[in-house]
């Protein structure tokens, strides 16, 4: 296996030495993982798509997911029961995988009964909960989500897969 040198700077040696200390294992790999990762992301970046962060959770305990993709498009609408008010923002990863980011944002009454927006605390800006599922094909998303949204995510599946179609005329 090829050596190669690098000089670490005074002021970057205890991150060298933090790195190696949390990693538990020889430098030279954790060095090899963020190249891999610079990488990817600058790779990523060139075909238009870029880091995206979302909230996963119920109201107050969410935790933070990231992955590299690109946004497709956006939904606003209710649960198939048409008890939840949803939105819905659906991505292309950078593994070809479809990823729909669903937050449940307050109970459906709420807009037919504005008297309710201020009793029933402020359901229109706060996320209930917030889910992501991802999935190869839409098919394996249609008993997941509601299924309005399902219908908008098969179309712009199939958009991606055939953005243009010839016809013989």
């Amino acid at each position: 296996m090829p050596n190669k040198t690098i000089y670490v700077s005074e002021k970057d040696e205890t991150l060298f030495e933090e790195a190696k200390a949390i990693a538990g294992e020889a430098l030279s790999s954790v060095i090899s993982r963020a190249l891999r990762e610079f990488i990817a992301r600058h790779t990523h970046k060139e075909k238009g798509m870029k880091e995206i962060s979302v909230k996963i959770g119920k109201e107050n305990a969410e935790r933070e997911n990231r992955f590299i993709g690109y946004q497709l498009g956006k939904w606003s609408g209710f649960s198939d029961d048409e008890v939840w008010l949803i939105e819905a923002h659906i991505y292309k990863t950078q593994k070809g995988n479809l990823a729909v980011h669903l937050q449940t944002i307050g109970k459906a009454t709420l807009l037919t009964n504005p008297r309710l927006w201020k009793s029933s605390g402020d359901y229109l800006i706060s996320v209930k909960k917030s889910e992501l599922f991802v999935a190869k094909t839409a098919k394996e998303l249609k008993d997941k989500i509601p299924q309005r949204l399902f219908e908008i995510v098969e179309n712009v599946a199939l958009r991606e897969e055939n953005p243009v179609e010839y016809l013989d005329i």
